[in-house]
This record gives structure tokens, sequence and C-alpha cells, in this order.
């Protein structure tokens, strides 16, 4: 019997994995035949595509993600980007550069405000504040043990109270006193990104943190996101891969897990899979009403993907935002995020991956392939106008809807948790539950989803588990 077995190997999972395999008898499971979830690289017809996510932010020094991937010897070939991504939007174009002073004529240049400079201050020294705090946790043991946990909050509630009670789209207004539509906008889709949420539904410091990315490391990562996942990979002495957990029943002495390739007995498990999505893998009804009492957090937002593969002499940036001036059809957004392999990339070099907010009630079952197709031709084409690609310089294309993710990942609803201004920390699922035994890790529970939020949820769980 092992001491844990971790169900899903995503960014939550993987690292789980990695840290509880140093302690104790840990096997990792996965569905698919590579980690990663969906962050993952896949391979269709010769060609690699990063599965979702293409961005790794906050890479540096002295931060928890740099130091858990060097205390675990993950290393894996990557590049730091001068800038987080260009924005295109109307006739303007913003690189989101790290340096300060670059940025600062970009915005400048396409949207000048006499308070830029302050604004952009304020989120820098937010964001710098904010990651220096790390003596907080968060339980969900019981109802006094999470009581002692949201007092540890205390010092991050101190130095953020006038942040955290404030509207965003308010604060912003406000300070600005009056602000362009457009840049406006721009604001608002830049938020989206990181919150999966609109100004007017996030309070000032989630956005302030949402905005702060850029000014972070980030990285190119060779290989595509798997590469990253094949380097934790190598760290891990047991993982099932091709291993599908179809349920989950529990004993006087753990859990067994039960798959087409037999059953594993665990005393513990982590679940690397969508709270949402979960409630069916159990037997046991005090579990399963738990978990259905987080279901009023899922908004059936999803993602809507194009996967290219290109033949062109131009050079593009590795990331673009395009905020189009509507909405797209069959989505609930204006702005597409294109990522570009890097030209020195010999697995990803003709690769590009483009998502777009959807959501799963947009998708009927009975056209859904006319309506992919008819999404799919309208991104590209955009694509094309945008940045300057010929349509006859696309080799291959293909794409994904919220139901190809329930297909290959187990979930429709993707982005995790929005980071809405009433999904206070209270209220959110922690990573440990009221059941002995039974832990939950990734972005649809604390702290939030990306790479940093979901790598604040493995910090956390090693907390409750390691540090007790």
């Amino acid at each position: 019997m092992d001491d844990f077995g971790v169900v899903g190997s995503g960014i939550g999972g993987a690292c789980s994995a990695l840290f509880l395999s140093k302690k104790f008898q840990t096997t990792l499971y996965e569905k698919e035949s590579y980690l990663g979830g969906c962050s993952s690289t896949f391979k269709h017809q010769k060609n690699f595509y990063n599965t979702g996510a293409t961005t790794f932010a906050g890479y540096e020094k002295d931060a928890y993600m740099y130091d858990f991937f060097k205390t675990h010897q993950v290393d894996f070939d990557k590049k730091l980007l001068p800038s987080a991504l260009t924005v295109l939007i109307g006739d303007k174009k913003i690189e989101r550069f790290q340096n300060f002073k670059a940025f600062l004529e970009e915005i400048n240049s396409a949207f000048y405000h006499p308070k830029n400079a302050s604004f952009y201050t304020l989120i820098v020294e937010i964001n710098r504040q904010f990651f220096s705090l790390n003596d907080f946790y968060y339980t969900n043991a019981s109802p006094l043990k999470k009581l002692q946990s949201l007092y540890s909050f205390k010092n991050l509630f101190m130095r953020f109270y006038p942040y955290l009670f404030i509207n965003a789209e308010h604060f912003i207004q406000k300070y600005f006193g009056h602000l362009d539509k457009e840049y406006l906008n721009y604001l608002e889709n830049q938020v989206l990104i990181v919150a999966q949420a609109k100004l007017k539904e996030v309070n000032f410091l989630t956005a302030a943190l949402a905005l702060s990315y850029q000014f972070m490391d980030n990285y190119y990562i060779f290989g595509g996101m798997g590469s990253l996942f094949e380097a934790i990979e190598k760290q891990l002495p047991h993982v099932k891969k091709n291993t599908f957990i179809e349920k989950i029943t529990t004993t006087q002495s753990g859990f067994v897990l039960h798959s087409h390739k037999g059953e594993f007995e665990a005393k513990n498990i982590v679940l690397n899979a969508s709270l949402f999505d979960v409630a069916p893998l159990f037997d046991d009804q005090k579990i399963k009403s738990y978990i259905a009492s987080y279901q009023k957090l899922d908004l059936g937002t999803s993602a809507f993907m194009v996967y290219l593969t290109i033949n062109s002499p131009k050079v593009f940036k590795h990331h673009y935002q395009i905020i189009h001036h509507e909405i797209l059809k069959y989505t609930i957004s204006n702005s597409l995020f294109v990522s570009f392999g890097d030209s020195y990339d010999t697995r990803m070099k003709q690769s590009v991956t483009i998502s777009v907010h959807t959501k799963n009630a947009l998708w009927d079952e009975h056209c859904i392939l006319e309506q992919k197709m008819e999404l799919e031709d309208i991104i590209k084409t955009i694509i094309c106008e945008k940045l300057g690609l010929e349509m006859s310089e696309i080799v291959n294309s293909l794409s994904a809807t919220p139901q190809t993710f329930k297909r290959f990942i187990n979930r429709t609803s993707l982005g995790g948790i929005p980071m809405r201004q009433e999904n206070l920390i209270f209220k959110l699922p922690s990573n440990d539950s009221p059941f002995k035994g039974l832990y939950h890790v990734g972005d649809t529970t604390f702290a939030a989803q990306g790479w940093l939020g979901v790598m604040m949820g493995v910090r956390n769980l090693e907390r409750l588990i390691c540090k007790g």
C-alpha cells in the first residue's frame, strides 16, 4: 500500500508527487501517455503543440517556484523573454516589457496619461510586497483549524486591506480621473488573462497582481511546456501513465483506486482533477456532498483552442494578445492569446497555439462540428490579418472545444475558479478536506490558476502534510 496516490499530473499533481515522493511512498497516476494535463505538449500527425498553457512566469531567484525546482533538481531548457507578450488593439501595439522604463514608453505611446508612471509603480510594488509574504496557510480540515489558518493571513490583510474591498474598475477610474475607453478595454483584457474575470468583478489587489506578472521573469520553454514535465518525471520514482482512475472507494485504512489496469491502494490521495468533475469518482456520500457544496463556483467557463503548423519566413514574437473589436462567435471574449514556437526550437518552431475564452453552454452537441469549423476559420482569418501571416503558410490546423478537453483530460471547465470579488478566501476549497487522507490541488482549489497560483497551492499542501 502506498502512503500517497496522486491522481492527475497537471502542474499541481506532478509537483505534489515530487515533494511527496521525497518523504513518502508515492505513485502518480495519469490518464494519458504524457504528463501535464492542461499544461502538456501533445503530438498530432508528427507535429507538436502546447495543449493550453504556454507561458511560464515567476521563475526567479528566492521565489517559491524557483526554489522548488532547484531543490528537486528539475532542470529544463529555457530562455528569458524581454516581454511577456505583445498586445495588438485597434491600430496600436504595446510590448509588455519586463523593464519598467521600456514598458512605460510603450504604454505612454499607446495610451498617454500623466499618472501612468505612478500607477505602474504601484502595480510593481504590490507584486513585490505580496510575494515577499509567505507566512500564511489555509486548511479546511475542521471549522476550528480553518479559523486558525485564516488568522495566519493577518499580515497579508493588514498590508493590502485598502485594495481588498474596493472594486478594480472603480479604483482605476478614480485613480486616473478619466480613462480612455480603449485603454480601459486594454486593461480589462490583461486582467482577464490571469484572473479569468473582468475589472468590475475583481478587487484591486487581484487586478494589480494580474497586471504585474509582466514585470516578473517570463520564460520560453524549449520543447514545449511538456518538456518541463518530462524533467519532473525523471525525478519521480513511481509513475503509472495510461492509467485512468475510474472510481475511488474508501476503506478503514485509506482508499482504493480502481482502473482498467487493476486496483491500487493508498493511505492518502491527492486529486489533481477538477473539483467540479470528481464527485462521480466516489461512492462515499459525505465526500460527494462536500465536493458538491463547491459546485456553485463552476461558471462553466472553458476555452476554444486552435493549433497551427506554419511554414513562414516571417519572424514572430513568442506571445501575442489580439484584442478584436467585437466578441467572437461561440465565445465570451474579444481577445485571442497567440503563442509561437521559437525559431531555434527544433520540436516547436512551426507550432502555434491560440486560445479564447468560451462557455460550455455555447456548444451544441448536435452541431458542434459545424461550430468548431466556423470558429476555427474566423480565428485563422483574424490571425492572418493582424500578424501578416498568409493563409497558404498554414500547413496544418486543428482545434479543440470544451468537449475535446473532456475527452482527453476529463474536464470541460478550464481556468479554475475565477478570482472574483465575492470569492473570498474562506469560501474557497482548501488543499485538504474534512476527510482524513483526502487532499486536492490544482486550479479549482486554493490559491488560483496558472503556474503561480497552482504552485501556491502546492506550497500550502506541503505545509499541511509535511509540517502539520
